[in-house]
């Protein structure tokens, strides 16, 4: 073959490949129509029908509705919308738009059926929102609105048909909670389809959803396993994208063993990245993370953007036991993608000679609750040489989250951290109680009390003391606004803690005695 000839079908197939793969903006060409509510409707005109003019500041909303022609709706597998307002329900040809998880807000709205389109005409109605403010001026000047007008074509909403060459995976895999002969998986998928997971020849498959987990069981402890996720439409009947191999570990039966707790990864995915990736690099064979892994929980987007995508080996090698923090926002997505023991956002387990608590710290700690008596229930019954406790709210900290009214902390969770699980600790002997909330790392040693660890380093933006530091925190031992992570080696007779920054300086370090076991 000439090579003319062959370039010329490699660029033909190049094309025809970018267009397998590009989904279809169904909105392209259709008609813009714009409407306000009745309430600003004499404060706003329309000379155009897809322009509004503002006359007066304020507070406006309304309506676009968007007219567009399909000639073959049978040709998608599903839709997705792209950049709709959040806060309200979307129609297509009067019918709402569902969303994947009630209470979430979404950039994209995957997953709608494509049943919803209709061959030939079809419209899409969503509201939209605009505040207009007036300019600031010079004495005498008048003041300029800002915006002056709304134009549809701003509003930059795409309806976009998905064809099965887009499905991908959106997050993962995640690994969650592990034990001896188990490890947890899940992830999500652009389309709705079957995801199979491949664990040394044995196979898991999972319904058309969504979101994905899995429990591969009947493995031996301690043990390496290699795995691999793959994709499928139940009308293709074949694997369409997979992941690439992962490996990760089932959990010991007895020490001596590695496990890493950090925390507070927010708002700034660059420097988590760095943190993630020398957890990884440390290999520790589980991690406890103590909440606010993103800005605003319940925006779907940002989970991907700011947590998943920057640490995609960390969570897919490392057994994973999440925390929840105030920024999770109680979103329905945690518990739908972390698999924690139980399935609740407080937990327990005891692996090998060491007792894991995670909390809620926004619940009801109180002495009465129900959650405090379940908790020193838990602890009386525990056999275990270590114990270690997990919230979001630490019991002390020198930060901007420990302020005092009448000489206890203002907020609640730190004040019942600090006045009945404490003491709950110290009765039973626990090593330690790790949190974040506040970014940086601090240890604080009570007088005849319980280590508490402030491990607030994992990438969010770094706190400094607060001016009344002294007075919130008497007990502080150690205090440092760095990046970091925390390891702690378990072995019979101590376990030994080591904070560390991503570049491997160590900027702290402590040991506890195994505590005796009656």
């Amino acid at each position: 073959m000439k090579l003319p000839s062959l370039l010329f079908i490699l660029s033909v197939l190049s094309v025809l490949t970018a267009q397998a793969v590009t989904p279809v903006d169904l909105l392209a060409g259709g008609t813009r129509e714009l409407s306000v509510n009745t309430k600003m409707a004499e404060f706003a005109e329309s000379p155009q029908k897809d322009v509004l003019v503002f006359k007066k500041a304020g507070k406006y909303s309304g309506e676009m509705r968007i007219q567009f022609t399909v000639e073959d709706p049978a040709q998608f597998t599903a839709l997705s919308l792209e950049n709709a307002p959040s806060g309200h329900r979307a129609r297509l040809n009067d019918k709402p738009i569902p969303l994947p998880l009630e209470g979430m807000s979404y950039k994209t709205i995957p997953g709608i059926p494509s049943a919803l389109l209709k061959k030939g005409i079809n419209e899409l109605r969503l509201n939209w929102k605009q505040t207009v403010k007036p300019s600031k001026v010079k004495k005498g000047e008048s003041p300029v609105l800002r915006p002056a007008k709304l134009s549809a074509a701003k509003l930059d909403v795409q309806l976009l048909g998905q064809l099965p060459s887009t499905l991908a995976f959106q997050t993962g895999p995640v690994l969650g909670h592990a034990g001896e002969t188990f490890f947890t998986v899940s992830c999500r998928t652009t389309l709705k389809a079957e995801v199979v997971l491949d664990c040394n020849g044995r196979k898991y498959a999972s319904a058309p959803a969504l979101i994905h987990t899995f429990k591969v069981e009947d493995l031996k402890p301690a043990t390496p396993y290699s795995y691999s996720l793959h994709a499928r439409l139940a009308a293709q009947g074949k694997d369409l994208v997979s992941t690439p191999e992962y490996t990760t570990r089932t959990l010991p039966a007895t020490e001596p063993f590695v496990f890493a707790a950090l925390g507070d990864s927010r708002t700034r995915p660059k420097e988590w990245a760095k943190v993630g990736a020398a957890v990884a690099k440390a290999n520790p064979v589980f991690s406890v993370f103590v909440g606010d892994m993103v800005t605003d929980g319940r925006s779907d987007s940002q989970w991907d953007e700011q947590y998943f995508g920057p640490a995609k080996n960390y969570f897919a090698t490392i057994p994973y036991y999440p925390v929840i923090g105030n920024h999770e926002q109680n979103a329905p997505l945690f518990l739908k993608l972390f698999q924690t023991p139980g399935g609740e956002t407080t937990w327990s387990q005891t692996v090998g000679p060491v007792l894991l608590i995670g909390i809620d710290g926004s619940k009801d700690w109180s002495k009465e609750s129900p959650q405090t008596k379940w908790m020193e229930d838990l602890l009386e019954k525990s056999k275990a040489k270590y114990i270690f406790l997990f919230s979001h709210y630490p019991a002390w900290t020198s930060g901007g989250h420990g302020g005092l009214t009448d000489g206890l902390p203002k907020e609640r969770p730190i004040r019942e951290a600090q006045t009945i699980l404490m003491p709950l600790l110290k009765k039973y002997n626990a090593a330690a109680m790790i949190a974040g909330h506040d970014h940086f790392y601090e240890r604080s040693e009570p007088t005849n009390g319980v280590t508490m660890i402030i491990s607030g380093g994992a990438g969010a933006p770094l706190y400094g003391k607060s001016k009344t530091a002294e007075q919130q925190n008497p007990h502080s031992k150690i205090f440092v606004s760095q990046l970091h992570y925390c390891l702690f080696s378990v072995t019979d007779e101590t376990c030994t803690m080591k904070a560390i920054t991503p570049e491997g300086e160590i900027i702290d370090t402590c040991q506890w005695p195994a505590r005796a076991v009656k």
